[in-house]
């Protein structure tokens, strides 16, 4: 199994994938993101798209993904990417806001999970305190 890059110590050392396929929505997050020092950001604008990106570049300390998106969900990504890495923050952003959403989600491996919409505040806060 590969491990990701744990040599970060903060948010501005820390390799980040971002999965959105809401082209503004992923500017908003990469925006926060560098508000917090953040320069190694990389993006896919669905779960298939990450698939293939992390073949090649499994390492990320970090990955932010949408739920809701098309050719494969952010769950599926998620499922599939805990198949050969187990160590990377993995932080759901949704509009699925219950209960059994959020269970099946951190079943599924993922570190945390926010409801959209959320604040720039909200988000930093929560990949600050994943990061640190």
């Amino acid at each position: 199994m590969l491990e990701a890059n744990r040599e970060f110590s903060t948010v501005e050392n820390a390799r980040i994938l971002i999965v959105e396929d809401d082209p503004k929505y992923a500017e908003w997050i990469e925006l926060a993101l560098r508000h917090l020092g953040a320069k190694d950001i990389a993006k896919a604008s669905d779960g298939a798209a990450a698939l293939a990106l992390t073949e090649t570049d499994p390492a990320f300390d970090l990955i932010i993904c949408d739920w809701l998106m098309p050719k494969m969900d952010g769950l599926d990504f998620l499922k599939r990417y805990r198949e050969k890495v187990q160590s990377s923050m993995f932080l759901v952003l949704t509009a699925k806001g219950g209960l059994e959403d959020a269970f099946e989600a951190t079943q599924a491996g993922a570190t945390n999970y926010l409801v959209k919409p959320l604040t720039v505040d909200v988000l930093q806060e929560q990949v600050a305190s994943m990061l640190q």
